[in-house]
């Protein structure tokens, strides 16, 4: 049976409800317009206009306003929620409007988010969705948010529990939870500080005595709370603690300032709550003169405006509705005047042009932005050779003009090289006593038949280094004194490192020799030894036209391998030079001191004979020999400066072709 007070209050809500229907349908099909009204009655005057049973739980309270123009109906029901902080959960037959949205994942994993609840709520609600018992003391009874996106029922509690100051979780059994009070003593020896909180009655009033050392703000005004029997919300986001605090003699409204005036901040009594905030960063409640707006951007997002207007407008708080451009302030006439005018310049459309790279690709543009452009004013288009510029007509027009400065094509850099090796064996020492110079019209009578292979060779010997260095170095090819050890071009663009590899891998398995058998073990790991040529040149092509190049070059050889006898790995030998030299265009570079040594010891024996102690001397005989093998690097760089050839001279054509005219008679 409904009892009278009950029947009363059901009237009441229909005659509002129905009240405001009558109001509203005027206004036309899907106009809303709510000022100041109970969320419950709004929920339920739309529930009766719209045909759809909305209802709500106990975490829905509180006042708010809602407004709707004709826009989609779901979607505006969705900014509403947003805005009021609420939770809505859609079946087929009816809607549960909640401040508390509980969501189950796998595995066993719960979500839980929660704005302006009691911990008590937070605890009810997810013990009835786990399916576990959570028993719990008298709670504080402030409202706290939460969100702890996905993990066990466990670490859920025991993050409700942290929101209470002086509570910790303790588990009883796998289905059973209890939230208990820490101990006075426990509590002092974790905070490490002191609070003695004390009521004293003098003259009907209820006046507090304090003693604190060294204890946090949020713990303090909980006691001092409890005490009193009032209700507080820590606002604060980072708990100041009070360092020494004694007086006697003051109400609550006095003590709680007091103490909040020691760590630097201030509270704010509204609808029966103190509110404790930061003195620098006090919320606007209670304010007189503001009130919440609505404001709607044309072309900018939501959250693209809303990072302009806290850095424009600190002070004034907003709250987003959805990114179609809806968001609310709070604010008085006159800073909302100055928000609105600033809505007005900010909230423009900009055309978008495309723009066309010739030679860099976009990424590396958009790494290397030049000191003239924004960068939130390019996106990329994906294609990877192009972007679009957002910003003003002038800054556009800036842009092309300068666009020479950046998009401008990556020099080319070559270098032609020659790799001799020269070697001496038995003391018959040759030496490469070259002379390097310009070849002249007198040559090509001076040598007659000097000139041979040398001309096949890639690297223009004649040319670069003249007739008598090529006559000289065919001489020492013929007569086996040196060879052509490699001979190519090598190609790049400046500022990248080119590598040029001329070896041999040798493959051995690793293995250890038996120390009773003295027979090798193998391991089964197989090793490598790289032994033969490595050249890395890294050119740049400064815009004086000269090249400046970085050359590290390394020669090694390999011994002979003993593993099978020893155990040991083939000995190995490297040599290494770097170097970094500038030169012109078609200047050589000649890089040498890669030098080898190889000695070797040659017995022969004749049979039987040699074996005679003392005599089988004469039956013997013995070889040394020495080799010295050096290795002479020689480049030509050359360069090409955005598509046309630098630095090449003017008369290696013409000794080109004097050298053909020589050989053609």
């Amino acid at each position: 049976m409904w009892e009278k007070k009950d029947m009363k209050k059901l009237f009441s809500l229909m005659a509002h409800s129905f009240f405001l229907c009558a109001w509203l349908l005027p206004l036309g099909g899907e106009s809303f317009e709510f000022v100041d009204r109970d969320i419950g009655e709004i929920l339920y005057s739309i529930s009766l206009f719209k045909g759809i049973p909305i209802s709500h739980d106990d975490t829905v309270s509180g006042k708010t306003d809602f407004r709707s123009t004709g826009d989609d109906f779901d979607d505006t029901f969705d900014a509403f929620l947003k805005s009021a902080r609420l939770y809505v959960e859609k079946s087929e037959n009816r809607w549960t409007v909640s401040r508390i949205k509980i969501v189950q994942g796998e595995n066993g994993l719960y979500s839980l988010d929660g704005y302006d609840v009691t911990p008590f709520q937070l605890f009810e609600k997810m013990a009835v969705k786990s399916g576990l018992c959570v028993t719990y003391e008298s709670l504080p009874s402030v409202k706290v948010s939460i969100h702890t996106g996905m993990c066990d029922c466990e670490e859920i509690f025991r993050r409700i529990a942290g929101l209470c100051a002086g509570f910790e979780l303790k588990k009883e059994n796998p289905t059973r939870y209890h939230v208990a009070r820490v101990s006075s003593r426990s509590l002092d020896g974790a905070v490490g500080g002191k609070i003695d909180i004390f009521i004293e009655e003098n003259g009907g009033k209820e006046l507090f005595r304090c003693n604190i050392q060294n204890a946090p703000l949020s713990l303090v005004c909980e006691k001092l709370s409890a005490l009193a029997g009032k209700e507080f919300c820590f606002s604060a986001q980072t708990d100041t603690k009070i360092l020494r605090a004694s007086f006697a003699g003051k109400d609550f409204d006095r003590t709680l300032q007091t103490l909040c005036a020691q760590a630097n901040a201030e509270c704010v009594l509204s609808d029966g709550i103190y509110y404790i905030v930061p003195s620098k960063n006090k919320r606007l409640m209670g304010e007189k003169g503001k009130s919440w707006r609505e404001c709607c951007l044309k072309h900018l997002s939501t959250s693209a405006f809303l990072s302009l207007c806290a850095r424009r407008f600190p002070e004034i708080e907003t709250i987003s509705v959805n990114e179609g451009g809806k968001f609310l302030y709070l604010s008085d006439d006159e800073k909302s005047a100055e928000l609105l005018a600033f809505v007005a310049q900010s909230d423009v459309r900009n055309e978008s042009h495309l723009v066309q790279l010739k030679y860099v690709r976009t990424k590396d543009f958009l790494a290397n932005l030049p000191p003239f452009v924004n960068k939130s004013e390019i996106t990329d288009s994906g294609r990877g050779d192009s972007f679009y510029f957002t910003g003003t007509d002038a800054a556009y027009e800036h842009l092309l003009c300068r666009m020479d400065e950046f998009d401008r094509p990556v020099s080319r850099v070559s270098y032609d090289v020659l790799i001799m090796q020269y070697q001496t064996t038995d003391g018959s020492e040759w030496r490469p006593n070259f002379r390097i110079d310009r070849m002249k019209l007198g040559d090509r009578t001076a040598v007659s038949t000097t000139v041979g292979s040398v001309l096949d060779l890639n690297l223009d010997v004649v040319g670069v280094f003249g007739l008598n260095f090529a006559a000289e170095l065919q001489a020492a090819i013929t007569g086996n004194k040196a060879k052509v050890f490699a001979d190519t071009t090598l190609n790049g663009v400046s500022g990248s490192t080119i590598n040029f590899q001329n070896t041999n891998t040798y493959r051995y398995r690793d293995n250890n020799l038996d120390p009773e058998t003295g027979e090798p073990i193998y391991s089964g790991v197989t090793k490598e030894i790289v032994s033969g040529l490595k050249l890395e040149v890294t050119g740049i092509v400064t815009g004086d036209g000269m090249i400046t190049s970085k050359i590290t070059a390394s020669v090694s050889r390999q011994g002979t391998d003993l593993s099978s006898k020893t155990g040991n790995p083939p000995p190995s030998s490297e040599k290494v030079i770097t170097t970094e030299v500038r030169a012109k265009s078609g200047e050589p570079v000649i890089l040498s001191g890669l030098i080898q040594n190889e000695e070797t010891e040659a017995v022969s024996r004749t049979p039987i004979l040699s074996r005679i102690p003392l005599l089988g001397n004469l039956f013997k005989a013995k070889s040394k020999s020495s080799e010295k093998t050096e290795l002479v690097i020689y480049l030509v760089p050359s360069a090409e400066i955005f598509g046309q050839s630098d630095g090449a001279d003017d008369f290696l054509p013409h000794a080109r072709q004097l050298v053909r005219e020589f050989v053609g008679s």
